[in-house]
């Protein structure tokens, strides 16, 4: 295989947009602190508003609620450790089920029951998850979106 093709398969597998159409994560910073003790009020109020009208009526509630749920279910598992190492090592463990909502939401780009915004929306967040407080941090976030969602949605 050519050297020039490799970079090209390497660089779809990483996410980068390229030929492929995968979209290209951006990182979210979830905190206005380096501790990562004070989450941004912004991600929750303002920027879940603007991704909830993103997704619009062309997200229907229970889809996004199905990707919730299940983030929920993930996140319930991980958070079963009474210390935070093990919540980590939970987190280290479940880290590809949480990948896994990138190919999620790309199928159902593609089945055409949700937009490229909402793709965009979880490819962001999935790889701004790095420890536990990031992934409480999108937890809820992800309830904000949910609950402004409601509002935007055509089956409302």
């Amino acid at each position: 295989m050519s050297s020039g093709r490799q970079e090209s398969q390497r660089n779809a597998f990483r996410g980068n947009s390229g030929d492929s159409g995968v979209p290209r994560a951006n990182t979210i910073l979830y905190y206005t602190d380096s501790q990562k003790e004070q989450l941004d009020p912004k991600l929750v109020d303002e920027k879940a508003l603007e991704w909830a009208r993103a997704f619009g009526r062309d997200l229907k509630s229970t889809q996004l609620r199905r990707f919730y749920d299940e983030f929920k279910a993930i996140e319930r598992r991980i958070l079963m450790g009474e210390s935070v190492q093990v919540q980590e090592a939970n987190l280290q463990r479940d880290l590809a089920l949480i990948r896994m909502f990138k190919a999620k939401a790309l199928y159902a780009e593609k089945r055409k029951v949700s937009p490229r915004s909402f793709s965009q929306f979880i490819f962001d967040h999935v790889e701004s998850i790095r420890d536990i407080k990031d992934l409480k941090a999108f937890s809820r976030i992800f309830e904000a979106v949910v609950a402004f969602h409601r509002y935007f949605a055509a089956d409302n």
